[in-house]
């Protein structure tokens, strides 16, 4: 495995542990031995690729055992999910169990951080040397980005969280961003999206995420524009 300072993580990206995974599951029935897993990838058993690979695989929480490796349930959740909605809690719960990663992304609020905002944020957690962490940068900032996508809920996702948790989140709105808050609660109007709901810490993190989301979508709509 990979580790800067006391933290440690994966040494390849979430979308490849889970492929590799899904190889195991499809082709061994779930479970393999190191040696087996070695002939899959075409590496040789005691190379240190191949065992960062198992580690990253561990650190995802994608399998488990040693001498054999079992296709942890978390890892079928993801592979065959029961809905889209079970697919992304169960990714989201293999990005929080890496440590680095989650303190960065609760860190900046799952925003992407820019180059230097995240080279300062390792350094003053990870206490690591600038030159260690500017070496493993890119491969972590690979894993935010990775692990922002995962993490964002869209724009229908939010509406049920809201309604679930007893507040309206219906009707279409007119053009244009209304935001009102006082002690009735919370009111946001933004494109075809409605939210009144009570004025709480986790209302108004809803409001942001709605916006956030929004201002990707106007984002891709636009570079789609410019490109055709």
């Amino acid at each position: 495995m990979a580790k800067l300072g006391t933290y440690s993580y994966p040494d390849i990206r979430f979308g490849d542990a889970v492929e590799i995974a899904g190889r195991v599951l499809a082709k061994f029935k779930g479970s393999v031995t190191v040696k087996g897993l070695a002939w899959e990838l075409g590496m040789a058993e005691n190379s240190g690729t191949l065992f960062a690979k198992i580690a990253a695989l561990r650190d995802f929480g994608l399998v488990e055992g040693r001498g054999e490796l079992r296709v942890s349930d978390l890892a079928r959740k993801i592979l065959h999910p029961a809905n889209p909605e079970e697919r992304r809690e169960a990714s989201i719960q293999a990005f929080q169990r890496v440590e680095l990663l989650r303190t960065m992304y609760e860190r900046f609020d799952g925003e992407a951080p820019d180059d230097t905002g995240l080279l300062m944020a390792l350094e003053e957690t990870t206490k690591a040397p600038r030159e260690e962490i500017v070496r493993r940068f890119t491969l972590i900032q690979k894993h935010l980005n990775d692990a922002a996508r995962v993490m964002r809920k869209t724009p229908a996702q939010i509406e049920a969280s809201v309604a679930a948790n007893g507040a309206l989140a219906t009707g279409v709105a007119s053009d244009g961003v209304q935001i009102g808050a006082g002690e009735t609660g919370l009111s946001l109007v933004a494109g075809e999206a409605r939210l009144t709901a009570p004025l709480t810490l986790e209302y108004i993190d809803l409001a942001i995420n709605l916006l956030r989301t929004m201002r990707v979508s106007l984002e891709s709509s636009a570079k789609d524009g410019s490109a055709s």
